[in-house]
This record gives structure tokens, sequence and C-alpha cells, in this order.
């Protein structure tokens, strides 16, 4: 593990390439950066919460670490999982973010567009939080895979944990 002079830590990364498990099949960023070689994750994040703050403040942390080089996992479980899907229905205060774009804060499809196009970041949603939320896997984004907890964990390693 290194230190940088702000006394931070960066994980070691170590990763077997090659899709095999839970993400066979799953095309996109999802399964090319869980498995890239020399893969890993920098930063596990967990949304938990469909609070609109709470996702905001996930995918600005997320999209600000992706952009500065680290690979990036974002999980959803519980209410989280609806930060995941196409529309925002399951959002609690929606209506937050037009006053967040006001003020020149980039807003939750900015972000959420932005993480898609990113490399190094991966989507994972929980599948007990998807029929405990009553979410098919159709509503969920492209890219988006569908994993059990022992996966995220698998996956998220000995990165730093977030947790929204």
């Amino acid at each position: 593990m290194s230190t940088s002079s702000t006394g931070s830590h960066t994980p070691p990364r170590s990763h077997a390439s090659g899709a095999v498990g839970p993400l066979a099949g799953v095309s996109g960023l999802s399964a090319a950066a869980a498995y890239a070689e020399g893969g890993g994750c920098d930063l596990a994040i967990m949304i938990v919460e469909a609070r609109y703050e709470r996702v905001h403040a996930a995918l600005m942390l997320a999209v600000t670490a992706s952009a500065l080089g680290q690979a990036v996992l974002l999980f959803g479980m519980g209410a989280g999982v609806t930060a995941f899907c196409e529309q925002w229905d399951g959002l609690e205060q929606p209506e937050r973010d037009a006053a967040r774009q006001e003020a020149g804060v980039a807003g939750l499809e900015t972000l959420r567009t932005a993480l898609t196009d990113l490399e190094d970041v991966t989507l994972m949603v929980c599948d007990s939080g998807l029929k405990a939320m009553s979410v098919s896997e159709q509503a969920l984004l492209a890219g988006v895979a569908v994993v059990g907890l022992p996966t995220f964990l698998d996956q998220a390693g000995a990165a730093r944990l977030a947790v929204f």
C-alpha cells in the first residue's frame, strides 16, 4: 500500500481478468471495469438510501474520484437501488435538483451521465435490494450488474468504503 504526502492510502490492485461468475454476460462499463486487467477498486461507494442529498453526494464523490484516475465501484442496496434506475421515480425530494442546478452545481442526471462515460467506474445493485424495493432489472440503467452482497465485497476488496 502506498502513502501519499497527505497521508492518504492507495490500496493495491489485485483482480483476475476475464468475466466469470455473476458478471458473466454483463456488457458495458460494469463488466469491463470490474474485470479489467490490473482491475480492482480504489473507492467503493454504497448507496443505501433514496434521499436526494445522499444520492447527489455519492454521485459527486464518484465522479470526482473517477476524474482523478481512481477506479470506483458504486453499489445500490435497499432503497439505494433507485439511484441506478433509468427513471428517478423512487428518489425522495427530487425537486431539490432544480435548485442545485440553478446554483451552478451539476444535477443528478449530469452526474450519472458522466459516470457512465468515465472509465474505471463499475455500477452494481444488490439482487435482494431489487426484490425488496419491487424494482425490475428492466428498470435499471444499461450496464448495471445485478449481484449479491458477496460479489460487491469481493470486488471492493481493500478499497476505501463510503456509505450514503
